[in-house]
């Protein structure tokens, strides 16, 4: 690919585009999905389909490990008809300057399906830690409790909290007010099926599948250089252009859409922030789909001598109708998995800019350990706004421990954290406990914090309950209000003197 590196920035378009030869990569590979599974009796099909099921059985050698060993089926099960008891301990030792060390705890009881839960709430110091609050909630109320400092429970009605907030002293006494149709609502986890929406939307992808398999062809192909052979992809732009149509308004009219759209809104605050989050979606999915090709899309996979794919690329620069122009170069050189190691990825030039959305992946993975260092770049030509992702991680499939790290590097600072821990104490019923021993994260180099935290997890045959005397928060009087400072005020000087 012959880009002239010399070249003005701009910072907007590299990227709309990048998000554009994303899309066109996610549409060369549903290409090879389609073809993978059809035995059209020609050799070049017959070669990317057998090339495609070892890539397949490789993928499934990273399978999880946390998955054979944790019961995560019965856990969705207690998690969606019953009570979940979630314990969390953390301990944070901030080095900025001098040490200093704190932790919270918070010990939940909860029951989505029943729609309450209870919380309890501890902070302290150096190993020493003090009951600070009790929380409660249905789907319309919280409840709070301050047993250090006040006597009363306090609750607070969500349904119509901007007006009942804004008609109550708490809004002159704050001096702000909220949209009057604010409203929160807790407990509105959604359908714990995963499975089922990655099968609804491969059935999105599909169904306009049809003018891609009638307008694809294929060819042997062999490259003298690469001493390789392998198989060309052609799919004609004009059914490309269709696809990318028709799959807007596949996703816009369809239920998963619907469905998850419902899920984002019931979470705004108010109409107008509901609003806000659907058009910005129906945006999203709008300019994802806006890509159109002046160019036919063509791909070239190239195999090993065992017949695995190790280079996927395009021949030569493919055109959209405004003018941009994108290439993919992708290549897999793992010795027992090709998988193992990939580099490549979506070249963009568009007008001067040239924009690189790229991977690296290093693996491997044995009866006892599975390691994987992963980056993704976004880079341009002058660097500037250049952008990394990392991820790795050795895990030990026996004991379950794993080390990780994860770095995001951006033109506004770079974002370190570094973990080590294991999972222990896995139940049948689904329940079991995650250990963060060591952490660490710093900023721009420097260390920010270290922490370790406990975190325990398992459904319960206890039933969280809820107060049944509390004061209306949003009803006090002015004097309520004072009375109610004043109190929490003795009670902290009283704490202080003892």
């Amino acid at each position: 690919m012959e880009f002239d590196m010399n070249t003005e920035k701009k910072r907007n378009t590299g990227l709309i585009i990048g998000i554009i030869a994303a899309v066109i990569v996610v549409i060369g590979a549903a290409v090879a999905v389609f073809f993978a599974g059809r035995a059209l009796g020609s050799k070049p099909e017959l070669r990317l389909q057998a090339a495609c099921a070892k890539m397949a059985v490789e993928m499934a050698q990273y399978g999880s490990s946390l998955s054979e060993k944790i019961h995560y089926e019965a856990l969705n099960e207690a998690w969606d008809t019953g009570a979940i008891h979630l314990n969390t301990d953390v301990s944070v030792t901030i080095t900025d300057g001098e040490t200093t060390n704190a932790e919270f705890s918070v010990d939940a009881l909860f029951n989505e399906s029943r729609k309450k839960g209870n919380y309890h709430v501890g902070v302290g110091m150096y190993g020493f830690q003090v009951p600070f609050a009790d929380l409660a909630a249905t789907s319309d109320t919280l409840y709070v409790s301050l047993p250090q400092f006040l006597k009363n429970t306090y609750r607070v009605e969500l349904t119509n909290l901007g007006e009942k907030f804004n008609d109550s002293e708490w809004a002159e006494l704050l001096e702000t007010t909220l949209p009057e149709d604010y409203s929160v609502a807790f407990f509105q986890r959604q359908e714990n099926n995963s499975e089922g929406a990655s099968q609804e939307l491969v059935s999105i992808l599909r169904k306009s599948e049809a003018v891609i398999k009638e307008n694809t062809t294929f060819e042997n192909i062999k490259n003298k250089e690469m001493g390789r052979t392998g198989v060309r992809v052609t799919v004609a732009k004009d059914a490309v252009n269709q696809y990318m149509e028709a799959l807007e308004q596949d996703i816009l009219e369809s239920e998963f859409y619907e469905v998850y759209m419902d899920g984002l809104m019931e979470r705004a605050g108010d109409a107008t922030e509901a609003a806000r989050v659907k058009e910005l979606c129906d945006e999203l999915i709008e300019f994802a789909t806006a890509m159109r090709l002046r160019t036919d899309y063509v791909l070239d996979f190239y195999f090993d001598e065992k017949g695995r794919i190790v280079n996927i690329s395009s021949p030569a620069d493919m055109e959209t109708e405004d003018g941009a122009l994108m290439a993919v170069d992708v290549s897999f050189s793992g010795e027992e998995r090709a998988l193992d190691i990939i580099e490549g990825g979506v070249y963009v030039k568009n007008g001067a800019q040239i924009t690189h959305l790229g991977m690296e992946r290093n693996a491997s993975v044995s009866e006892t350990v599975y390691q994987e260092d992963i980056r993704v770049l976004w880079q341009t030509d002058d660097h500037k706004e250049d952008i990394t992702f990392s991820y790795a991680n050795d895990f030990d499939k026996e004991d379950l421990s794993y080390d990780m790290e994860l770095l995001a590097d951006v033109p506004e600072g770079k974002l370190f954290f570094a973990a080590d821990g294991e999972f222990t104490d896995i139940q049948e019923n689904g329940g079991y406990t995650l250990r963060v021993n060591n952490a660490s994260v710093a900023v721009d180099d420097e260390e920010l914090c270290y922490l370790s935290a406990v975190i325990e997890l398992e459904p319960s045959d206890e039933e969280p309950e809820i107060p049944t005397e509390s004061v209306d928060l949003l009803d006090m009087s002015m004097q309520d209000i004072q009375k109610m400072v004043y109190e929490a005020l003795a009670s902290i000087r009283n704490f202080s003197y003892d």
